[in-house]
């Protein structure tokens, strides 16, 4: 064998080897990522840290094995260093947005206005947090539709955080005409509350009279449950069907605009 064929021979293994480096990379990376994920279970762990440590890490190992794989077939470690450095830096200048999304990310992680599982809104969406990754958090909307929203967005608006605290209040406006019995019906909806399961007796519920309007009132029925999402739908959607019933059964009609006609005639 010649000295250039035995040159030959040895990149071509140098680059074989380089191949697969960067293939276990490839495939490390999500393994590594889905091994941090199953720490999910252990107490004091939250997903969305782990979300977020998983993503980092798989970015991180493939960006790794490409600097190894260089390596391999004879790029100085140092040059490869450097040039992935002043590459990265130069993506960072381009892409400043996304930068902004990771320190998002970060100070999510470390402020926690939220966590996994958490039923938030911001600017008009809204939905169960089902991941918090780099540069994006994942939401689950109430119709099942995923919603992902960039992380400077969550930082820098107003987020409603709905289960931040224990309990969650329930606010119905059901409109009655002026000639309907309103003190039958407030204390129909009032023992309707009191004897619903999922209602907390503390703060005791209300019923209380809204907005006058030239034809009628309205009512407006607030209850106090449980901040858990499931719980607080059902107890939502079980009131409204219950006092629909109520209002069929006493006969209840919402108040009826009136429209006043006017004719102008001539004198004969």
């Amino acid at each position: 064998m010649t000295w250039d064929a035995f040159i030959h021979n040895n990149f071509l293994i140098k680059l074989a080897a380089a191949i697969v480096e960067l293939l276990v990379g490839y495939f490390l990376g999500p393994f590594i990522k889905r091994q941090i994920m199953r720490f999910h279970n252990r107490k004091g762990v939250e997903e969305g840290v782990l979300t977020f440590t998983g993503s980092f890490a798989n970015i991180f190992i493939r960006i790794l094995a490409v600097i190894i794989a260089l390596g391999q077939i004879g790029v100085d470690m140092s040059v490869a260093v450097g040039a992935f450095s002043a590459l990265g830096l130069g993506i960072s200048l381009a892409l400043k947005d996304n930068m902004a999304n990771v320190a998002g990310g970060l100070e999510i992680l470390v402020t926690k206005p939220f966590k996994v599982g958490d039923y938030i809104e911001c600017e008009s969406l809204e939905g169960t947090v089902q991941a918090i990754e780099i540069m994006f958090t994942t939401l689950v909307t109430f119709d099942h539709q995923e919603v992902v929203i960039p992380n400077a967005t969550l930082i820098s608006s107003p987020v409603t955080n709905y289960s931040s605290l224990p309990s969650r209040r329930i606010v119905i406006a059901v409109p009655l005409s002026i000639q309907d019995d309103f003190e039958n019906f407030r204390k129909q909806l009032q023992a309707l509350m009191e004897r619903e399961s999922g209602v907390l007796n503390v703060p005791a519920p209300k019923t209380i009279v809204g907005d006058y309007t030239a034809n009628g009132m309205g009512i407006q029925i607030k209850a106090v449950c449980y901040s858990l999402t499931d719980n607080y739908w059902d107890v939502l959607f079980d009131l409204k069907e219950k006092i629909e019933a109520i209002r069929k059964a006493e006969s209840l009609n919402p108040p009826v605009d009136l429209i006043q006609v006017v004719g102008q005639g001539t004198d004969k």
